[in-house]
């Protein structure tokens, strides 16, 4: 192929799929959480082979593709340890089955998995565990070069757990280093956290909360703060800005994301709290979510509204409701707990549970998506819930979010059409000269019945998103198409998922023997 042009086959879906564009959305998050903390999801086993490892990941990838996602969450640092090449920090035991050992023969993979997910028009977002060290002393294997072994005194114990202190500023500067090497070496689509900050509490042999033993710090590094619990919430308010501050300097396109808790507060603890009854973010985790959007530190907020829609305490459209009633003008990607449904109990027996849950959030504007936890949820397949979400929910692909304050717009690429004997082949200049977040992603097929040159593309009519795949326009033999004219129109898509204005319309008369996929 060559480099001033980029060819493009297009491919087309049934008109009884178009029929269904009520069923999904235009732009949509559509994420799976990919957990890696004891091979949770990945790797199926631990080993330092790199055939299976890749082998396993594109098992997975093409999983979730057919079942219409269009984001892999992946968990590339779950403690301390990485699923990637680093000079900061050892390869995970739960990758090889030794900490510090790497895949065989030389395999870095996170280049792969970024490379392959892209490949599938999916984004990537590198899931860190940015605090939590050791998740298990009692049985971790911990090598020699570990950071909690070369640098002791940042950290405490607590729960049988080891935790980077987050009063310690060298402990943040540190975390800060070790996120903007992973933007700066890897293509990621984004940085992603989940809820641990401060530890989740535990109670101790008396029945109450065991406090965090990071006195010592809070003597040294309190400053004005009089209140141990506001000097901890600023500590993690300081590290949220610091990194959204280095993400954005090395790749301003790159989204920063936090998958926090499903409550910021309850109403009980603070008349802006939601009409729930769970733990709070906010008092037992020191993560004040609410200060991060409205200072504009992160791109989007995924809490983890992981109840069923009749839950007694904590129902799942209340809680959406007050999380799109909270946006700040940043996106909000509802965290749906899947996983319930392997062991169905608790209003989770519902076959359609799931995808009930996806319509709700759908009815409000500050909620542009999902992310299901876990992957599992997808290969297992529990009460059909793959089938029914696609069905119901994914039956067309999606355009991702749009972020308007990250970036610009892309230039319009101008499509010509060829025609050959047995295909119809779609072709524009591709500008190779332009800064990277400029250059085009994927492109994006509209289509209507009839010649319609002037059409605006929408909802209602776009097909299908491609990029520069050797794929047929259409097959010989099916009658639905025949002697009908069909006029498509292309855009194309930036690293900010800015849609450039539409290519001319297209006018494609099928013959009797043509049939359109």
């Amino acid at each position: 192929m060559k480099n001033s042009f980029l060819l493009l086959i297009l491919v087309c879906l049934a008109v009884q799929a178009v029929a269904q564009s009520g069923a999904d959305t235009i732009r949509e998050f559509r994420g799976v959480w990919v957990a890696t903390t004891k091979r949770i999801d990945y790797p199926q086993k631990a080993t330092t082979d790199a055939n299976f490892l890749k082998d396993n990941y594109l098992n997975l990838l093409q999983k979730y593709k057919d079942a219409g996602y269009n984001a892999v969450v992946f968990q590339v640092r779950p403690a301390a340890d990485a699923f990637y090449k680093s000079e900061y920090e050892p390869y995970s035991e739960w990758l090889t089955g030794k900490q510090g050992r790497a895949p065989y023969p030389d395999f870095d993979p996170l280049t792969f998995m970024v490379e392959r997910t892209h490949a599938q028009k999916m984004e990537f977002h590198a899931w860190i565990n940015p605090f939590r060290a050791v998740a298990t002393i009692q049985y971790a294997d911990v090598c020699p070069s570990h950071i909690s072994n070369t640098r002791p005194e940042w950290f405490f114990t607590y729960g049988g757990s080891k935790y980077f202190n987050p009063g310690i500023p060298e402990v943040r500067d540190y975390l800060v280093k070790v996120i903007v090497d992973i933007v700066e070496r890897y293509d990621v689509d984004g940085i992603h956290f989940d809820d641990y900050f401060y530890p989740y509490p535990v109670k101790g042999d008396d029945n109450k909360f065991v406090d965090i033993p990071d006195e010592a710090a809070y003597q040294r590094y309190r400053g004005s703060f009089s209140n141990k619990a506001d000097w901890r919430r600023n500590n993690v308010n300081e590290f949220i800005r610091a990194c959204n501050e280095a993400i954005k300097k090395a790749k301003p396109w790159v989204q920063f994301g936090v998958g926090p808790a499903g409550v910021w507060r309850n109403k009980r603890e603070d008349p802006d709290g939601s009409e729930t009854n769970s733990l709070s973010a906010y008092d037992y985790l020191y993560a004040d979510v609410l200060t991060w959007s409205k200072n504009g530190w992160v791109d989007y907020v995924a809490p983890q509204v992981y109840w069923n829609i009749n839950h007694r305490w904590n129902q799942f459209e209340k809680c959406v409701k007050w999380w799109n009633d909270h946006a700040n003008g940043r996106n909000v990607y509802i965290g749906l707990g899947a996983y319930n449904q392997e062991t169905p109990a608790d209003g989770w027996s519902d076959p359609n549970e799931v995808p009930k849950q996806i319509n709700i959030t759908r009815k409000f504007p500050n909620v542009q998506g999902v992310i299901v936890y876990r992957s599992t949820t997808i290969t297992k397949n529990p009460l059909n819930m793959v089938a029914n979400v696609k069905n119901q929910c994914f039956s067309r692909d999606a355009l991702m979010p749009l972020m308007p304050w990250l970036g610009i717009s892309p230039l319009v690429p101008a499509p010509s059409l060829l025609q050959t004997k047995n295909q119809y082949v779609v072709h524009w200049n591709r500008k190779t000269d332009l800064p990277e977040a400029e250059k085009p992603i994927y492109y994006s097929v509209y289509r209507v019945k009839g010649k319609h040159p002037d059409f605006v593309p929408s909802e209602k009519n776009f097909l299908k998103n491609v990029d520069n795949g050797d794929l047929r326009l259409f097959h010989k033999g099916r009658a639905l198409f025949r002697r009908q004219f069909y006029t498509y129109k292309i855009t194309s898509t930036n690293r900010y998922h800015i849609e450039s204005a539409p290519s001319k319309g297209i006018v494609v008369k099928y013959s009797k023997k043509d049939k359109v996929e």
